[in-house]
């Protein structure tokens, strides 16, 4: 008797577990289904309207932006928004010790997540393709111009789904809920209209810059995508490092990459045809994320993690204390990594001969030390080990509120001098360099030595933190790893 022929019913066994229970779970879920048919019904019925109302000379512009719009509010504000919950749900439930007790890494989770929500994407993108068929019939279309930025879409999604999927490993609700919804879709679209902007400028046809025809096209796609690469992945190594126990060690490779980046910036700034906003934009883009994340790094140094640096003498030591997840490594590796992004900045300009006027001067330093702030209260308000990024987000975001109030205030009142009551915060000189009441140069010197106290403050409790963990590294020393 013959064989009855096998279908195929499941997932290979080559998928990963969590990927696979993301998407079963993912695929059934109301708001997929909700999103999936609306789309399809959207787009169905508006389209045929549009073509049966619309003259012959503008139904194919008409078509095209109802076909942008919908699928950017799908895979822009739906599809990232349901990745708010993907780890935070796991730890309410309990689950993820038990996860990490299977073979499933803390990296491998938080990709089956991400992986999940980014393949229900792509089949939304996917069930758009009859429509764009659809659009091309009516003619007028820039073919190359609307393919490239429904690619640009969809990698954005993907991004903004890694950086919610990271966040959600947080124990904040406001952190993972707020700045998905408010801060990431303004952070991306600037983003957007900066590395496009020299493509932008004269252009009535926001399409036309994503055509691909001239340098500036293919530059300003190129590093908007990079960039948009490199947070997303930052941000999926944060939810990993979330979620992982203390034998795990997520961030030495994120700001190993960091480092290298910025130094491949050093050197191609001197490169005559690279514009200086293409560094400003590339220096902010690596530096900031691995600054924000590097600072908040709060696991326990366990000597499992210190042996693979200690083992490797003097050097490794010193190198060790620039890669483990601890805080006080976290804080030397930011400061680093500040240092590397000034210093890219500072020579790259002095090398076209734009050198940072006074003015440049104060703000770039108020900026750099209104970033140092949050991490200096963290010293006396946090205590203990835990997850710092929540405090350290909603720190930030309060100076940054405070910033725009007193700039607000001083436009508002006939004088600017109440500003230096503030003069403990250094965004603050950003409101007074509106105000002009002091010199420029009394200026920088004081943010300055601001700045130098910030660090000064933080190096110092580093230096006990390091201190206190000399027995972990004389553990590492002395029960190396197998096969060291």
């Amino acid at each position: 008797m013959s064989s009855p022929i096998s279908h195929p019913t499941d997932f290979p066994d080559r998928f990963s577990p969590m990927l696979v229970k993301e998407l079963r779970q993912g695929m059934r879920a109301k708001t997929f289904i909700a999103v999936f048919l609306s789309l399809q019904i959207f787009l169905a019925v508006m389209l045929f309207s549009a073509g049966a109302a619309s003259t012959s000379e503008h139904v194919g512009s008409v078509v095209s932006s109802i076909i942008f719009t919908l699928f950017s509010i799908a895979v822009l504000v739906v599809q990232p928004l349901r990745g708010t919950g993907a780890l935070s749900s796991e730890v309410k439930g309990n689950t993820i010790d038990m996860m990490v007790l299977t073979r499933l890494s803390a990296w491998r989770i938080v990709m089956g997540k991400w992986v999940a929500l980014v393949s229900q994407s792509a089949l939304l993108f996917s069930t758009i393709i009859p429509y764009l068929i659809l659009r091309y019939f009516f003619g007028g279309m820039n073919l190359v111009a609307e393919m490239v930025f429904l690619v640009v879409v969809f990698l954005t999604s993907m991004a903004l789904t890694a950086v919610t999927v990271g966040l959600s490993g947080c124990h904040s609700v406001i952190i993972r809920s707020l700045i998905p919804i408010f801060g990431l879709p303004i952070g991306m679209w600037m983003l957007l209209m900066v590395s496009l902007s020299s493509r932008l400028m004269g252009s009535s046809d926001f399409m036309e810059a994503f055509n691909l025809d001239s340098t500036e096209s293919r530059v300003g796609v190129s590093v908007y995508l990079a960039s948009i690469i490199y947070v997303g992945g930052n941000f999926l190594s944060l939810g990993a490092s979330l979620i992982a126990p203390a034998a795990e060690n997520h961030s030495w490779l994120r700001r190993l990459i960091a480092m290298v980046l910025l130094a491949l910036v050093f050197l191609v700034g001197f490169h005559p045809d690279v514009e200086d906003e293409v560094v400003v934009l590339i220096v902010a883009v690596v530096s900031l994320p691995a600054v924000i994340i590097a600072f908040t790094d709060s696991s326990l140094l366990v000597s499992t993690v210190c042996a693979p640096f200690t083992r490797r003498g003097l050097l490794g030591r010193g190198l060790g204390w620039l890669m483990y997840p601890s805080w006080a490594s976290g804080i030397l590796a930011g400061l680093a990594i500040s240092l590397l992004a000034l210093v890219s900045m500072v020579v790259h300009m002095q090398f076209r001969g734009n050198n940072f006027d006074e003015e440049e001067l104060v703000a770039l330093f108020a900026i750099f030390g209104g970033f140092l702030f949050p991490a200096v209260w963290q010293v006396f308000l946090f205590k203990g080990e835990g997850q710092r990024i929540a405090h350290y987000l909603m720190l930030l975001v309060g100076s940054f509120i405070l910033a725009a109030v007193l700039t607000g205030l001083s436009d508002s009142m006939d004088s600017g001098a109440f500003l230096w009551v503030f003069a403990w915060h250094p965004l603050a000189f950003l409101a007074m360099l509106e105000e002009k009441s002091m010199p420029d140069s009394f200026m920088l010197a004081a943010v300055f030595v601001l700045d130098l106290v910030l660090i000064l403050i933080l190096l110092i409790k580093v230096f006990k933190e390091m201190a206190a963990a000399k027995p972990v590294i004389e553990e590492s020393l002395s029960n190396p790893p197998e096969g060291a």
